[in-house]
């Protein structure tokens, strides 16, 4: 499907197309001489309560808004309700569906003529934000009436949040492809990571009134991602270890083809080296593979004694993502009643709860806050890494335990995965950090 394109963007004109209402208007042009009377009516009079909740839920909530309400303010009756939609959950989700599809129209429109995977990345999340902004009783509506119900997750909205999911993952393969982005990427943990990021943003944004725009926040987010992702920061602005990366090469290559079929060529491309820089370094292909054990063993060493040192912040850091995800690997009974019924829920973040979960994050950001100050990291935006963060681990445990809860993920891979990401997020390749934890 292609979207109409609209090289003049009007932002009044866009803020006031976002509404429901204006849109109505189109579509009473669309279908006047197209159908039946009967037929337009029935249409004109569904798009009427779909605006009049949309407005009457945005106002009050899914829980404080009434059918009867929504009814008389669209012109109906609430029996009308029920001849086009099941109830007043079907009633939300479809809601959420208009919205949805109305932003993936709005993404579209600006990704035109975009050329570059981290320009398409960036723009993206600039829409993101941006719509959050202009829409912030939609988002609002979807982050904590929606996302907090298990049966969206089976809805035809969820099924368009699918296709947005989908967007993104073709832009991070296509600067795979263009080895703008790291090779060693793995795709649907990195689009966990980013979504979750920007769900954090969103839960700051409107329950905390933390920050007065989400979109002030682009380039922080772009900082971090931008050390995470872009392939520069893990091989043009790293120490030229050479041997290192050989080493890590080899040990992806000798895990995905075994030691027989894996080849020196195979080898070198993955350390982004030439065949001849491995004999440099390493007699022959056994020699390699020994040097990966010698090497291995003596980071173990190293990290015995940062493990008993007790000051030392990348550890801490890494221990710290470790325990948490742990904490839910070993409830995840627990796991579904936080991801679904309170991170989502509005009272949450007004309760006594959530000043435990707020003085458990302070934690978080004590720890980032030492790696700043040992000059371990860039001075970098504490309080958006901590959304990165936590919105990680939001995405992935949604996936493992609620979306896709019968598949079998490797769980504790993946931890080690994401505590790499948000490692290199916060190193811009310092390899003190990321170097000592993999």
């Amino acid at each position: 499907m292609t979207f109409p394109i609209n090289d003049n963007f009007n932002e009044k004109r866009f803020t006031d197309n976002c509404n429901v209402t204006p849109r109505l208007k189109l579509n009473e042009t669309n279908v006047r001489g197209k159908m039946s009377e009967n037929k337009r009516a029935t249409v004109l009079t569904r798009q009427n309560i779909l605006n009049a909740a949309s407005r009457g839920m945005a106002q009050k909530g899914f829980e404080g808004s009434k059918l009867n309400e929504i009814a008389q303010e669209a012109g109906a009756t609430e029996p009308t309700i029920y001849l086009h939609f099941r109830g007043k959950e079907s009633l939300l989700f479809s809601v959420a569906e208009e919205h949805m599809a109305r932003y993936l129209l709005f993404l579209d429109e600006h990704q035109q003529g975009i050329s570059g995977a981290d320009n398409k990345l960036r723009k993206l999340v600039w829409a993101h934000l941006r719509y959050s902004d202009i829409n912030r009783e939609f988002m609002s509506l979807v982050l904590f009436d929606c996302r907090n119900n298990r049966n969206f997750y089976q809805s035809g909205a969820y099924k368009l949040v699918r296709k947005y999911a989908g967007i993104l993952s073709s832009i991070l393969d296509e600067g795979i492809r263009e080895k703008v982005f790291r090779s060693d990427m793995n795709v649907p943990l990195v689009r966990d990571i980013i979504f979750g990021l920007m769900d954090y943003e969103a839960i700051q944004y409107f329950a905390t009134g933390e920050k007065p725009n989400a979109v002030l926040d682009l380039e922080d987010i772009m900082q971090l991602l931008d050390q995470m992702l872009l392939r520069k920061y893990r091989i043009e602005n790293q120490p030229a270890d050479k041997r290192q990366r050989i080493l890590q090469a080899a040990v992806q290559a000798f895990s995905e083809k075994g030691y027989a079929k894996a080849t020196i060529a195979e080898i070198a491309h993955k350390a982004g080296v030439a065949d001849g820089t491995v004999y440099e370094y390493f007699k022959n292909k056994e020699d390699v593979l020994l040097s990966i054990a010698e090497e291995r063993f003596r980071e173990h060493l190293e990290q015995l004694e940062q493990t008993f040192s007790g000051n030392n912040p990348p550890k801490k850091l890494w221990l710290f993502v470790l325990n948490h995800f742990q904490q839910y690997l070993d409830d995840p009974n627990f796991a579904v009643v936080f991801l679904t019924m309170i991170q989502f829920n509005r009272r949450f973040y007004q309760s006594r709860a959530y000043k435990s979960q707020y003085n458990y994050v302070v934690e978080l950001e004590k720890l980032i806050q030492g790696l700043v100050n040992e000059g371990s990291t860039p001075n970098i935006n504490i309080k958006v890494f901590r959304n990165m963060f936590l919105g990680a681990f939001s995405h992935m445990a949604l996936r493992w335990f609620v979306i896709d809860h019968d598949r079998n993920f490797d769980k504790v891979g993946e931890i080690k995965q994401v505590a790499m990401f948000l490692s290199d997020a916060v190193s811009a390749g310092n390899r003190q950090i990321y170097g000592k934890l993999s």
